[in-house]
């Protein structure tokens, strides 16, 4: 006796996605009756990879799961309805163009009997030398035959009008169904069920699986306030699976499975002395011609390189709150499941879904460095108090509603401070200037060479409050012992010095009120010595 089939509707409820593939969950109900059943769920996509399909099953009825098995079916028709419609429009809009050039046909026989009729200029002029035809009569058939030609003109010319418009729809739906089919191609898969049914019941069928060709990656609005940084923290969710996911429960993972089941393995790193260069003994000349190269087409195929094989390798009216979604921790990874369902067709087209709003405070700075540029530029330090770790992702940054520019965020973990450029503020000035450059006359006489610098950087606060100035500059540093370079005075005296002669000052700027820094410093070399590099 055959083993029953039974068919069951199901539908996705449940979507992880990882970065480059994604795991289904879809729900379906049947009634099963005792007996062995075999319960088959059909128009699989053709992504899913079939070594990872699982069954289970709650439900009144008792049953032993005995095997899951899939197979490939293949349909003469493209099975998603949406790439069904769209083939029966194409065809009526193609049916429509034959109807149309039909008509123009007709339009082109018409319009060659008329102009044969009007060639007959002969005919006409013998008929009224003989006296059978009247003026009148000529005059009749003449403006017959003209009329009805401009009339044949204007059908033809509202024919070709019309199917160069049908043309365009034809080849937009084309498209179409091209972008739809490469999704959806006329062959599924087909997961069958092996049960041993003890108790009839209902039952509720889970299937999961996991597909190729979706994934998702972060992306940031973030805006500055008054009085904190408001981070939306989004998500852009696309999948060409050709299955839709309509009403799911989104659920957004930072593991990697390709990668997490691999460590990696460090292969012998071998060195060796260079072989000696051996030069082929000098041959007697001949008169012989030079014997043509061998060409690579016929090496032998141990002996050429197998390029195939190593490439192979590889403004919104009203303001709203969104939802949050709920972080969790599993293992190295993190997941965020969304509040409420998600819609993501399967058509590879993006879909933006909040994952959360987080408002952080942050220590706005000025970083300057006037030897490169007049400017004051904004720095933002932000601690991220959230529970939510920032991944790495393009960032649009805004001030109230003023947008500032593209950024990036790297990877922040909750704890841990990052910054963020904010672009120049006029309203407070900077400016450099060379105020000392001469030659150490003690030295003139000797055998060495010394050379006194001195610069000073004034600032300016013309905002409504005070500002801390962080102030960047340099002191060259020298590549040869016989060179010396000493800083001999600094008003005031550098915060931060570096082995590199990199400078940093912080200073308090009040409102409305100007501050200038002094440093000098000397080079010293000897006097036979040219030097590059100093001004």
């Amino acid at each position: 006796m055959a083993i029953p089939f039974v068919p069951v509707a199901t539908q996705p409820t449940a979507v992880t996605v990882f970065s480059d593939r994604a795991r289904i969950t879809r729900l379906g109900r049947t009634m099963l009756e005792a007996g062995l059943r075999h319960l088959t769920i059909d128009n699989l996509p053709l992504a899913l990879q079939p070594e990872s399909v699982r069954a289970s099953g709650r439900g009144t009825a008792r049953a032993k799961l005995l095997g899951v098995t899939t197979h490939l079916e293949h349909f003469s028709e493209t099975p998603a309805q949406a790439a069904r419609d769209l083939e029966q429009r194409i065809q009526s809009a193609e049916d429509t163009d034959a109807g149309l050039l039909a008509q123009s046909s007709v339009v082109e026989k018409e319009q060659r009997y008329l102009d044969g009729l009007a060639a007959q200029s002969e005919m006409w002029a013998r008929g009224l030398a003989l006296r059978n035809r009247l003026p009148q009569e000529q005059a009749e058939i003449f403006e017959y035959v003209s009329s009805r030609s401009r009339a044949l003109q204007a059908e033809q010319l509202e024919l070709g009008r019309q199917r160069r418009e049908l043309a365009k729809t034809l080849d937009q739906m084309r498209r179409e169904l091209k972008d739809l089919t490469s999704a959806r191609p006329r062959k599924r898969y087909l997961a069958v069920i092996e049960l041993e049914v003890s108790a009839p019941g209902d039952f509720e069928l889970e299937l999961t699986y996991v597909v190729t060709g979706a994934g998702w990656q972060p992306l940031y609005d973030l805006r500055l306030t008054d009085v904190d940084l408001e981070i939306s923290y989004l998500a852009q969710v696309m999948q060409d699976t050709g299955e839709d996911w309509p009403g799911v429960t989104l659920t957004l993972s930072t593991a990697r499975p390709s990668l997490s089941l691999a460590l990696p393995e460090l292969e012998p790193w071998y060195i060796r002395p260079r072989p000696p260069v051996v030069q082929p003994p000098a041959r007697a000349k001949s008169s012989r011609p030079p014997v043509a190269p061998v060409p690579a087409a016929r090496m032998a195929a141990d002996e050429a390189p197998n390029w195939a094989a190593s490439a192979a390798r590889p403004e919104a009216l009203e303001a709203f709150e969104a939802e949050v979604a709920t972080v969790s921790e599993a293992g190295a990874s993190l997941t965020y499941r969304l509040a409420g369902s998600a819609q993501v067709p399967g058509n590879h087209e993006p879909r933006k879904v909040t994952v959360a709003t987080v408002r952080l405070k942050p220590d706005l700075t000025y970083v300057t460095a006037p030897k490169l540029e007049s400017v004051c530029y904004r720095r933002a330090e932000v601690k991220n108090d959230s529970a939510y770790s920032l991944l790495p992702g393009g960032a649009q940054l805004f001030e109230g509603d003023e947008y500032l520019g593209a950024t990036r965020l790297e990877f922040v973990a909750p704890g841990q401070t990052f910054e963020l450029a904010l672009g120049a503020d006029e309203r407070l000035r900077v400016e450099r200037e060379l105020l000392a450059r001469d030659v150490d006359k003690a030295f003139i006489l000797g055998d060495r060479r010394r050379i006194r610098y001195g610069f000073g950087i004034t600032l300016e606060n013309l905002r409504d409050a005070a500002q801390l100035v962080v102030v960047r500059d340099q002191i060259p540093v020298p590549r040869d012992e016989q060179i010396k370079v000493r800083i001999e005075s600094a008003d005031p005296k550098p915060a931060e010095q570096s082995e590199l002669g990199l400078l940093e000052w912080k200073l308090t700027l009040d409102k409305g009120t100007k501050r200038t820094i002094r440093f000098d410093f000397s080079v010293e070399h000897p006097r036979a010595m040219d030097v590059i590099g100093l001004l």
